[in-house]
């Protein structure tokens, strides 16, 4: 598995959120600081969204990268489209060549892949409900609960 989706998720809800309630960007040395990576890392997640129509980059003061339509018109499965390399599932696959003289190798890798396509099936489905707007506010809920415990 990568984390990409995960990478890309997260750096969608922060820009939300600051757009929402600071008025403004943000920078990639600042989503790299709330994901705990490299802005190198953030910058070719943010080609990729940004391939994908879901952001803008926007200069001088409060700029950054911004959103480039309405949070609630950006599914998480939109999100997933964006980071995912064509060919490629979130879960891996068998890397390199199977046991040649295993009878089981072969089933047990098509059984895999079908039961890894059913599960990426489900998540495709799970996150095509859940927009960026729904995902931050629910995330600054938590944030707010466990500020107020």
């Amino acid at each position: 598995m990568n984390s990409r989706l995960t990478v890309a998720a997260h750096v969608l809800g922060l820009i939300a959120y600051l757009e929402r309630e600071e008025r403004r960007g943000a920078t990639s040395e600042e989503l790299a600081d709330s994901v705990g990576t490299n802005a190198v890392v953030i910058r070719r997640v943010l080609l990729q969204l940004k391939a994908a129509g879901l952001i803008d980059s926007r200069r001088g003061a409060g700029g950054g990268s911004v959103l480039s339509r309405d949070p609630r018109d950006i599914t998480l499965r939109a999100v997933y489209d964006a980071v995912q390399e064509d060919g490629c599932g979130l879960i891996g696959r068998h890397a390199g060549a199977l046991g040649e003289h295993c009878p089981v190798a072969p089933v047990m890798a098509s059984y895999l892949d079908e039961l890894y396509t059913d599960a990426e099936e489900a998540l495709k489905a799970t996150l095509a409900g859940v927009t960026v707007d729904s995902m931050s506010r629910e995330v600054m809920a938590r944030v707010r609960a466990c500020q107020r415990a």
